[in-house]
């Protein structure tokens, strides 16, 4: 097994170590195959997740049996979720104790079928190669995800007289270009539209389309919206781009929604986050992804199509080059409305941010992310948890230049901190850093040990107000002045940084944060603890102090 992981360029393999597991790790030590110890299995995943999202690869793990594969089991939602390929192997009980509630005896097939691509269970010791390479090629193969592999811990010792020698064929690095029909109804759709918007999916972030989707956007006069954890498709400055919409997305975002009349929706599924909670959308949906995956929630008038989102961009393009007598009246239109609904986030995003200032305590993130901005580098990646204060970055930071964004599809916490070196172990020519609240770096954040351990540029931002800052939201609409249950412990981060071997600093103010950041990013693992506001977790807490939209 170790072997056949070395010959398809798995780098290494993540987890805590189990006796369930032994022989793999003692192959790993004879093939020179790293072990990335993690602090927890979570931490593995996550960790795992961030490398597959990073470079396309799989990342793989190895957990033990029973609380180790429960551990691992929101990773691989998380990957599930994502789309991102990963592997995990999981050390079973021994075959001949199974169904007797032998220690720690779990059945994987039951445990991981709701949130993983497939599961496998190996039955004798010659299978275990196969489902290797099986795991691999089903993990990497489009729609991506996660498969478990359940080996019996005594197969693990069993005699193999031949490895197999398999070699996977090298996966298609594109996929199908729109058929001439799918193309003519699309761009039928566009050139019909008076108001139109670009959704934008995995396959165009990171500005990975940006030059395709700026003579698209030109051409058809669409505005471009980035999906759920893609605000990084298009740089703030340009003049089609209309921002991030998730599920606590701006106000002018929802009504852009309703007005759209056509939707292109480019490798995005379009459920409840990117909608704002299913929206009673009115608009003609086209949808353009490789890989028939289609939910039961999408809006069931949609219309798909299957190919390369990349590819299609282009081809459209291409398309609306072609004269058209009534075209250039109805692109003039749908940009104006693109402008106007920059005007209004604009405004909004104003409001809020001068409204924050005035009556924020702690350091307001309209601050904090003036010093992100200017201290991070133009090339870095940046790693943010679920949270309140995840809705100030997917609105305000500005993914200019080579920026990238990563964050949880599925709203997993504890995922920034591991994700971090992941995707740090992925792009080692630039920094990364990880955004994470106070309660979800309380669930991973001794991961910063690994980090340590590994020497990785990683600089993780703690945002700290002492509250479940999403939950207080939703108390806060539901049960106003009622807050209940939402307090965390507020250690000293800087300090348990110091303690992992980290370095550690500590902010009050915003001129403390910005001297904290400038020394944090130069150097290795660090961290910086910054206090926020408690009552106003999120901008939708300031909506009221907004000007209505117009």
């Amino acid at each position: 097994m170790a072997a056949l992981l070395r010959e398809h360029d798995i780098p290494w393999v993540a987890g805590v170590s189990g006796e369930s597991f032994l022989p793999l790790l003692d192959g790993m030590r004879s093939e020179s195959l790293p072990f990335l110890a993690t602090c927890h299995e979570s931490g593995a995943a996550f960790l795992a997740v961030g490398y597959a999202r990073a470079s396309g690869r799989p990342g793989v793990i190895a957990v033990t049996r029973g609380p180790g594969a429960s551990n691992a089991l929101i990773g691989v939602h998380e990957a599930s979720q994502a789309n991102a390929p990963l592997v995990v192997f999981v050390g079973q009980l021994e075959s001949g104790v199974r169904g007797r509630r032998a220690l720690q005896e779990m059945e994987y097939t039951d445990l991981f079928r709701s949130a993983a691509k497939d599961v496998f269970e190996v039955t004798r010791p010659d299978q275990a190669p196969a489902a290797v390479l099986a795991a691999l090629r089903k993990a990497t193969t489009e729609p991506a995800g996660p498969v478990v592999v359940s080996i019996p811990a005594d197969h693990f010792y069993g005699e193999v007289n031949e490895a197999a020698q398999t070699r996977l064929p090298q996966a298609p690095t594109t996929h199908g270009v729109l058929s001439r029909e799918a193309l003519d109804a699309i761009v039928a759709m566009m050139r019909d539209a008076r108001r139109g918007a670009i959704i934008c999916g995995a396959e165009l972030s990171g500005g990975a389309a940006a030059e395709a989707l700026d003579v698209l956007s030109q051409r058809s006069g669409f505005g471009v919206l980035g999906g759920h954890a893609f605000p990084d498709v298009l740089p703030p400055d340009h003049p089609s781009w209309l921002g991030c919409s998730t599920i606590r997305g701006p106000r002018a975002v929802k009504q852009l929604l309703r007005e759209a009349d056509a939707l292109l929706v480019l490798g995005h599924r379009l459920g409840d986050r990117v909608t704002q909670g299913y929206l009673p959308l009115t608009a003609r949906i086209a949808i353009v992804q490789s890989a028939p995956d289609i939910g039961w929630d999408e809006y069931l008038a949609s219309e798909f199509h299957y190919a390369d989102p990349v590819a299609a961009v282009q081809q459209i393009s291409e398309r609306l080059a072609e004269p058209d007598s009534d075209h250039a009246a109805r692109r003039e239109e749908r940009a104006e409305w693109v402008r106007y609904s920059r005007r209004a986030l604009a405004q909004e995003g104003r409001d809020i941010i001068a409204a924050e200032a005035r009556e924020a305590e702690g350091v307001p993130f309209g601050s904090i992310l003036e010093t992100l901005d200017r201290t991070l580098p133009d090339d870095a990646n940046v790693v943010s948890d679920a949270g309140s204060f995840n809705d100030w970055i997917v609105r305000y930071f500005p993914f200019r230049a080579q920026r990238r964004y990563f964050g949880p599809l599925s709203g997993s916490m504890g995922y920034a901190v591991p994700a971090a070196q992941g995707v740090q172990l992925a792009l080692r020519r630039t920094r990364t850093v990880a955004l994470v609240g106070d309660g979800a770096f309380l669930m991973t954040g001794l991961e910063l040990a690994t980090a340590v351990r590994l020497n990785l540029p990683i600089t993780v931002v703690v945002f700290k107000n002492g509250i479940w800052g999403s939950i207080a939201l939703h108390q806060d609409a539901r049960f106003p002045g009622r807050r209940f249950a939402v307090d965390l412990p507020q250690p000293s981060f800087a300090a348990l940084a110091v303690s992992l071997g980290a370095r550690g600093f500590s902010a009050q103010t915003a001129e403390e944060f910005s001297a904290a950041m400038e020394a944090a990013c130069a150097g290795g693992p660090s961290l910086v603890e910054v206090v926020t506001d408690a009552v106003h977790p999120s901008p939708n807490s300031y909506l009221s102090l907004a000007a209505p939209l117009g």
